[in-house]
């Protein structure tokens, strides 16, 4: 069952002045919780030298990826100095912020939900696939799809000669997250962004994944295709614009 606690991200000084100690408590709990399944999580799911991505799924359903993240964002801060963690997760790990919390012995409250009991690469691996597995759910932006079909051009225009196995056509494959996370309209406006009438997706015998194919004859040299305006947007555009009036009309005219 999912832990419904809200997320409370302020210093139990803040939460004393602002009388949100019992906001603060529950999340602090929640926390030390949820770092606890994440320890648990890496040491049920590593196994012959791998570490399986069970654990990550494990977790978020149990605290969703706003408290795991926030852990283990505690947990990079605070090891800030250590080499086993990538400075990717690093930079990462001060995108989210985290107060001070220093209780009346000046020792930060922050330590209790630092995921400490495992390897530190280990716990580098497990938010590499946190990361990831949170990206893959979420939806593509326009920005996401031009980056795609920008890499599939450099791909077919790169080779010099057809590099499909009948020799026939140039192809590039499809990046795998990229289908995770299309949905029909997206693959649709990857296939309108490229430039090549004889453009086709289609997958390939004896290979997984999903291919972009173009003639060997075609013109490769093109750059992408601009994106159309929205009708739509265009219409709204149209109808917000001022009109000018009959008598306006006929100053401009005898001018």
């Amino acid at each position: 069952m999912m832990d419904k606690t809200p997320l409370y991200k302020y210093p139990g000084d803040y939460a004393r002045e602002k009388d949100e100690l019992e906001q603060y408590r529950a999340s602090h709990k929640a926390n030390v919780a949820c770092k606890d399944a994440i320890e648990t999580a890496i040491r049920d799911n590593y196994r012959d030298n791998r570490l399986g991505k069970e654990g990550v799924k494990q977790v978020s359903n149990q605290f969703g990826y706003e408290r795991m993240f926030y852990v283990l964002a505690n947990t990079v801060q605070r090891k800030d100095f250590n080499g086993r963690i990538s400075h990717d997760n690093k930079d990462w790990a001060k995108t989210i912020p985290i107060f001070e919390d220093k209780d009346y012995f000046g020792d930060d409250r922050r330590s209790s939900f630092e995921v400490d009991s495992c390897n530190p690469g280990l716990t580098n691996i497990f938010i590499n696939q946190a990361r990831r597995e949170y990206l893959l759910a979420q939806p593509l932006t326009k920005e996401d799809i031009r980056t795609e079909a920008a890499r599939l051009l450099r791909g077919l225009q790169s080779e010099c000669e057809p590099n499909s196995p009948s020799g026939t056509h140039f192809m590039a494959q499809i990046s795998p997250d990229f289908l995770i996370r299309a949905s029909t309209k997206d693959h649709d406006r990857l296939f309108a962004l490229l430039p090549f009438k004889s453009l086709t997706f289609s997958t390939l015998k004896h290979r997984k994944g999903i291919f972009a194919f173009i003639q060997k004859d075609e013109n490769r040299d093109q750059p992408l295709r601009q994106r159309k305006p929205s009708v739509r947007k265009e219409l709204q555009k149209t109808q917000t614009e001022p009109k000018s009036s009959a008598t306006s009309r006929g100053k401009e005219m005898e001018l």
